[in-house]
């Protein structure tokens, strides 16, 4: 065998083991995939009331009123976040630490709905896909096979690639009149995951970044760029009157200062030396363009200032990747979800194909091994004439 071959040899079953190790796990993070590319259309249409109100005022209540209205509803809740899109009939969403969001009408401060997260179809898949509904050992299982997932992209492509030019059309073409299921089968792994792979790798590569600290480390080399350290909690320095700067004076500076924005997130204090951290997104194609700014709840001075007009190109790459990795990206409009939604399940279809792959060589192996019994059992022996008895 030469050396080309016994290369050949070990990516195939370095391949093989990987996917048969891996493809339950692989093909239930793929059907979670496809189902999380189309969850803001899905929401906005199984859940339009919860997110959209009518339009019954020229102008919202304040921040702080539908505040006291939360408060009023879940006295024992404590706010984690607020935001809200910048438009006339977007509901204000209130997100619990318990992961308890609620939704009210910034018009009339009416509670609109209740949305527990271990209730809700996209939540409960969203956790599928990261933790396999089992905590941080899901969570380390997902991380493992973020890995496992490039790997096998990368030597399917090797075992994929023609060995002379004159197979690439065969190598790239799905043979659907053969009566052959093997040779479908086969075609349908290969060739569709041949179709597939320049997103499977944006989608493995992304994936690694989310999970991985030394592929960030490695996107700040490449960029030259350095890899921001974990935030440091800011805090408020109490006043001697305590009068606090509120929540609406800081979103209406902010908004004063850079306008624009499609989306509002704020965060309030968590405690009495916490901060208010307003961020604000704009329009943007891939990369995330956000603003935020962090006040002291006491004075309302400025503590901490981050623009997308200063992103160095770790940032660049950083806010990309989420879109990147779901397929949402602005500029190619709904294309790019139709397109990762068929990779996904293209992808959740690798894992079946291959054992089935794997299942027609034990069988023929198996078969093989029969036929021959068969044919020592029937053909004359060596030492003796035929048609004698023994």
């Amino acid at each position: 065998m030469t050396k080309n071959g016994q290369f050949k040899k070990l990516i195939r079953t370095l391949h093989l083991w990987l996917g048969l190790s891996s493809g339950l796990v692989v093909f239930v993070i793929a059907i979670c995939a496809a189902l999380l590319v189309f969850e803001d259309e899905g929401r906005d249409f199984f859940q339009h009331d919860f997110y959209h109100v009518p339009v019954v005022g020229a102008q919202r209540l304040p921040v702080r009123q539908l505040t006291d209205t939360f408060r009023a509803h879940f006295p024992k809740e404590k706010i984690t976040n607020i935001r809200w899109k910048e438009k006339p009939d977007a509901a204000v969403l209130f997100i619990s630490r318990k992961n308890i969001t609620v939704a009210i009408d910034p018009y009339t401060s009416r509670v609109v709905g209740v949305q527990r997260q271990n209730r809700d179809f996209y939540s409960v898949v969203l956790d599928l896909h990261t933790h396999l509904l089992m905590g941080e050992f899901g969570n380390a299982v997902i991380k493992v096979n973020v890995l496992i997932f490039f790997i096998l992209c990368v030597s399917g492509l090797i075992l994929w690639w023609p060995k002379q030019k004159r197979f690439f059309k065969q190598a790239v073409r799905i043979n659907f009149k053969t009566k052959n299921w093997k040779r479908l089968n086969r075609d349908l792994h290969t060739v569709l995951g041949f179709y597939a792979l320049i997103v499977l790798f944006i989608v493995s590569l992304t994936g690694m970044f989310m999970v991985y600290d030394s592929v960030k480390q490695f996107a700040g080399f490449v960029t030259h760029s350095p890899v921001p350290m974990k935030e440091e909690k800011l805090k408020s320095v109490r006043g001697v009157d305590r009068q606090k700067y509120s929540i609406d004076r800081a979103y209406t500076t902010m908004a004063a200062l850079y306008p624009g924005a499609t989306e509002t997130f704020i965060t309030p204090p968590g405690d009495s030396v916490g901060s208010i951290r307003v961020l604000m997104r704009y329009p943007y194609a891939i990369t995330r363009m956000q603003n935020t700014m962090v006040f002291d709840q006491y004075s309302g001075k400025v503590l901490k200032t981050e623009l997308y007009s200063q992103y160095t190109g770790y940032d660049y790459v950083a806010k990309s990747n989420y879109n990147l990795h779901t397929g949402k990206i602005a500029g190619l409009g709904i294309g790019s979800k139709i397109i990762w939604f068929l990779v996904a399940l293209i992808a959740a279809s690798m894992p079946v194909t291959g054992f089935m792959i794997w299942l027609g060589r034990k069988s023929g192996r198996k078969s093989r091994k029969t036929a021959k019994l068969q044919y020592e059992r029937k053909a004359p022996s060596l030492y003796e004439p035929a048609g004698v008895d023994g």
